[in-house]
């Protein structure tokens, strides 16, 4: 069915599936009672429901403007969340809260001279709130919400130290303590009405980088602090008692604060990691089979050892000496272990968040008592280069700078929903990637910052596990082998057969029923290098794969004619079989017509090549030049529309134009001429263009400021139909989109990759 253009045409975006994997940085993440996890990526905060079970359970919050460095839940004695805080590079902290279904920034705390590293907030006990900012400007800054105004209450000088974690906390008399680590390896303790260091805690031998406090009583708090020394340090502050001489006795410091004495002394030192010890985090209670809270003691603590430790009390009781009751971690895979970890709700699951910005979370098993790995979002930690559909299949592949390749493929539930998850990381690379195109819905071809093209098919142990996860399997036949690994100080995937003894590798069959964990998608998920294809003189830059899956074309980074020639293979024996010089420097996209007759390229020089196939050849049909190019900056990007006579370039200068078939001509632009006027955004650059399969008079835009737009147009205007912004698009470069369509009505999906390191599936619905 063909949608023709008409005024009131309408479009209706939903967002069907978003990617993204958090910072790499300590207390990037925190998780509720709830459920709920928010966390960092890139400038943004996320919000992630793990009690979704159908559809995209995860929302995009925008409003800083540089990496965010720390997000933490601001909970209520219920146990309730509201409200969070998260803090940025943009040297500012923001209060969030949930009105009305959504998240709104409801106070920005500005006025630190440097980036702010670490936020923590708590709610006193008149019910106002105070957020605590610790920044690299060697200030800690307090705030406080008082009858729903934030002002700066007190700056906290550090006289050139370097706050690496806070943690502020009620005492029991109801009264706050701050406690900050800084880089001298010590805890400085900070109470009063005007905050001032009360008290310093000695004994770790290296940065302290995570704490955390527990209510033992009416009387006691119990602080755990974890430090790159290896160590895990549990001290316990209580109201200070004249005791007895008689027996023997701990050492303890007494600190006076809000008018009485507090007793602190060291109560366990936890040995058992053996990589930095990066964040802990304390659970007070367990939940019974009836639903009722026992006070318990347990703490959770997590290595760039590459695992995550549950301690517990022997016998129970705080007193008790304390031992490791569980351990979970990662084995294998070119990971460099834990950043952090939260419990999960009732401390029945916990997570770890790995150095390359994955999740990683494990459930108890109530029957058998032993934690299991379960489904968890995820996504690429650097900034996403390019994505394309499968022909003929589901599933979405993406490349990012972070040096993988992910596939992204819907998982059909057995209870009828259906979620998006990554189901294979084809290529993990140590090179960042730069473009991909799909031969077919099994043969891929990769490029990164090196001069080979590399091509990958899918092997047998993958087609099963499609099958399994997608309900539906993947067209073509099999290559033969069982999968892949790399061999060691190796970049090239080498195939696993069946009956092969000799796996230099980590590859082992799976059999999967529901999307693999990170630990599985790291090793056992790898396609096996089928070609490696040279030609070029520099770094990769450019892929396109002809529809009809007969030929590849590539493109380098160039600076002359020469190397900026197109190369042209045939994918049936990956051959050479053309070079096309035209650009004179690099061709920044290309493109192949959906009838697979025409290749279109666009470069930096602000040209476009278009060359028509003749027989089994390739002729130069039009292109723009000096005289007829309405571009006067570099072409980020092109697009054809579905009947193959009319493509859309954008540049830089944001401009969008749509070239069609007119009349022959006798200047360099042949049988194509300019169809009406461009599209101009002037404030913007046009970075990324598709095409609306079921109509040729809609096109989606995207921007370098993130945005995501949906113009209609025709000989006479473009009309705007619909905008994506910041929040539901992406806040920084659109990098590409990509329609797929749905023959049987009118929804499409649009896949869109930034470098936000944000790949979002969109369902578009033309009224």
């Amino acid at each position: 069915m063909r949608i023709k253009f008409n005024e009131k045409m309408k479009v209706s975006v939903s967002e069907i599936y978003t990617s993204v994997a958090c910072n790499r940085i300590p207390e990037i993440i925190d998780w509720n009672e709830e459920g709920i996890i928010c966390y960092g990526a890139t400038n943004a905060v996320v919000i992630y429901d793990t009690n979704v079970k159908c559809g995209n359970p995860i929302k995009v919050l925008c409003h800083h403007k540089s990496k965010v460095n720390s997000v933490k839940w601001l909970c209520k004695p219920d146990s309730t969340c509201t409200e969070l805080v998260s803090c940025s590079a943009d040297k500012t902290a923001a209060i969030w809260t949930l009105v009305d279904n959504v998240w709104k920034v409801t106070s920005t705390l500005s006025g630190h001279t440097d980036g702010v590293t670490c936020v923590h907030g708590l709610y006193t006990e008149e019910n106002n709130l105070l957020v605590f900012t610790g920044s690299i400007d060697s200030t800690v800054r307090v705030w406080e919400r008082k009858n729903g105004t934030t002002n700066l209450k007190q700056t906290i000088c550090l006289n050139y130290g370097l706050c690496l974690t806070l943690y502020a906390h009620l005492l029991p008399s109801s009264k706050t303590i701050l406690f900050c680590a800084l880089d001298d390896h010590k805890i400085h303790l900070f109470a009063g009405d005007e905050f001032h260091r009360v008290h310093t805690l000695v004994g770790h031998e290296d940065w302290v980088r995570g704490l955390d406090v527990l209510d033992v009583d009416a009387t006691t708090i119990m602080l755990a602090s974890a430090s790159q020394d290896t160590y895990i340090r549990l001290w316990r502050i209580q109201a200070y008692e004249e005791q007895s001489t008689a027996g023997i006795k701990v050492e303890e410091r007494v600190f006076p604060a809000y008018g009485q004495e507090w007793a602190v002394k060291l109560d366990a030192v936890l040995a058992g990691h053996e990589g930095w010890v990066y964040g802990v985090q304390w659970h007070p209670y367990a939940v019974g089979a009836d639903g009722t809270k026992k006070p318990v003691y347990r703490l959770l603590s997590s290595s760039l050892d590459k695992t995550l430790i549950v301690w517990e009390p022997e016998g129970g009781s705080a007193q008790g000496a304390w031992t490791e009751r569980v351990r979970v971690g990662e084995v294998g895979g070119s990971g460099l272990g834990f950043y952090g970890s939260r419990f999960g709700p009732r401390g029945g699951a916990i997570l770890g968040h790995g150095y390359n910005g994955s999740f990683h979370i494990w459930e108890l098993d109530k029957e058998t008592a032993q934690w299991a790995p379960r489904v968890v979002a995820g996504g690429h930690y650097g900034r996403v280069e390019d994505a394309a559909w499968a022909p003929g299949a589901a599933h979405l592949v993406s490349v990012a700078a972070d040096q993988t390749t992910r596939l992204h493929a819907p998982w059909h539930r057995p209870d009828g929903s259906t979620e998006w998850h990554e189901l294979a990381r084809p290529q993990v690379h140590g090179y960042d990637m730069a473009a991909v195109a799909l031969v077919s819905a099994r043969v891929l071809a990769s490029a990164a910052e090196e001069k080979v093209v590399r091509v990958f098919a899918a092997p047998a142990n993958f087609d099963a596990n499609y099958a399994n996860i997608v309900g539906a399997p993947l067209p073509g036949r099999s290559e033969g082998a069982e999968g892949a690994s790399v061999p060691s100080l190796g970049l090239s995937n080498k195939a696993v057969f069946a009956d092969e003894d000799d796996n230099d590798g980590y590859f082992v069959p799976v059999n999967l029923t529901e999307p693999p964990t990170e630990e599985t998608l790291m090793q056992h998920t790898l396609w096996p290098e089928q070609q490696k294809l040279y030609g070029h003189g520099y770094e990769v830059f450019a892929l396109a794969a002809a529809p009809d899956g007969s030929l590849l074309a590539s493109a380098c980074k160039a600076t002359t004619r020469e190397h900026a020639a197109i190369l042209l293979w045939e994918t049936s024996t990956w051959h050479q079989i053309q070079k096309l010089p035209c650009h004179q420097l690099t061709i920044t996209q290309l493109a192949f017509s959906p009838d697979s007759r025409h290749l279109l390229s666009v470069s930096r020089d602000r040209s476009w090549y278009l060359h028509t196939r003749s027989g089994d050849q390739f002729q130069l049909a039009a292109n723009t030049d000096k005289t007829n190019g309405v571009h006067t900056r570099i072409i980020w990007c092109c697009a054809w529309a579905s009947d193959s006579g009319v493509f859309g370039t954008g540049s830089r200068e944001g401009k969008v134009c749509i070239w069609s078939k007119a009349e022959p001509s006798s200047s360099s632009l042949g049988d194509y001429a300019l169809l009406g006027t461009p599209l101009e955004l002037p404030k913007d650059s046009v970075t990324a263009l598709a095409f609306a399969p079921l109509t040729d008079s809609v096109v989606a835009v995207g921007l370098d400021s993130g945005r995501i737009g949906f113009y209609s147009f025709d000989v006479q205007r473009w009309t705007l139909l619909k905008e994506l912004d910041y929040s539901a698009a992406h806040h920084m470069t659109v990098r590409r989109l990509s329609f797929k369509p749905k023959d049987e009505d009118r929804e499409m999906l649009l896949a869109s990759a930034g470098a936000d390191h944000l790949v979002r599936i969109y369902s578009v619905y033309i009224s």
